[in-house]
């Protein structure tokens, strides 16, 4: 792949999506670092949206009724009894419900483990907010169990009657989140940390760095060995993931940005303008100019 290794300075401000904020949801809610509710209780713009937006923080959404479609980068996954979502800060995500939902929302701030004594890379420790959109969904095994502990912390967060409970008690969501998550998708604690190193490295090189040998040296494993995880947990080759990644940040700067194809191919490390189009055109069937007029619905 003909690529720079120290790509063109460009901006990559994604300007024509709108990003989501939780005082824009939750105008009435004091916190400033985190949200939970009900989502049946979501302001009415939001039960039905069906425009792709971004959040600034973490979330996690937990359905216990209700049908509906949710698009999360591109992909689209159903909104079934117990399916319970991941969306880390600046994914595009829209959903739209052919039934009534019930269920609970979790949204956190980077900051807010900061405040309590933690770190904001504490976050990185639970894979489901680092892995891709293969991951971005499961369904929830110990749905009784899921269900108090939200309660829970619905009831200490109302009450507001101390916010070191409250902490723990989004602590033990986030623990019970990934428990369910580590018995839905491996059963291997070696085999998941090695795909947890291996997607978190992905999202801060995938621009500079394409090759699965970079990846499988840094996790301290051989390309062979990490094609065969990936293959076997996600039905694909480490490359063809690296290769996805890239693939939806074009997607995200063609529809999102006004950056030129020129801009970003350089932006991506593409020192080759017709190979970048090239490699784009055989992951989607489309060049980058049309995927984006589609997209775009431009004359």
């Amino acid at each position: 792949m003909k690529t720079l290794n120290s790509p063109a300075k460009m901006p990559t401000e994604i300007k024509n999506i709108p990003m989501i904020h939780l005082t824009d949801v939750h105008e009435d809610d004091k916190n400033p670092y985190y949200y939970a509710g009900r989502l049946e209780e979501l302001p009415n713009e939001f039960q039905d949206f069906d425009s792709s937006h971004r959040h600034s923080y973490y979330a996690l959404f937990y359905f216990t009724e209700g049908q509906g479609i949710h698009s999360i980068d591109f992909h689209s996954h159903s909104i079934t009894e117990n399916s319970l979502f991941f969306l880390r800060p600046g994914q595009v995500h829209s959903w739209t419900f052919s039934k009534p939902v019930k269920g609970f929302a979790l949204k956190i701030y980077p900051d807010y483990l900061s405040e309590h004594g933690g770190q904001v890379t504490s976050f990185q420790n639970y894979p489901f907010f680092q892995l891709g959109n293969e991951n971005s969904k499961l369904t929830i095994q110990d749905g009784d169990q899921f269900k108090k502990d939200f309660e829970r912390l619905l009831v200490e967060k109302n009450t507001k009657s101390d916010s070191s409970m409250t902490f723990l008690l989004i602590q033990l969501v986030l623990q019970q989140s990934l428990k369910e998550f580590n018995s839905s998708f491996t059963d291997n604690v070696t085999v998941a940390s090695k795909l947890r190193d291996f997607f978190r490295l992905l999202e801060n090189h995938f621009k500079d760095q394409k090759t699965t040998s970079y990846y499988a040296k840094q996790i301290g494993t051989s390309s062979g060995n990490l094609n065969q995880l990936c293959q076997k947990q996600y039905g694909k080759s480490a490359k063809a993931i690296i290769q996805e990644r890239l693939v939806l940040e074009i997607k995200r700067l063609l529809i999102h940005s006004d950056l030129n194809i020129n801009q970003i191919a350089l932006t991506l490390g593409f020192i080759d303008n017709s190979y970048f189009s090239k490699f784009f055109k055989n992951h989607t069937d489309n060049s980058p100019e049309n995927f984006r007029r589609l997209k775009r619905k431009l004359p």
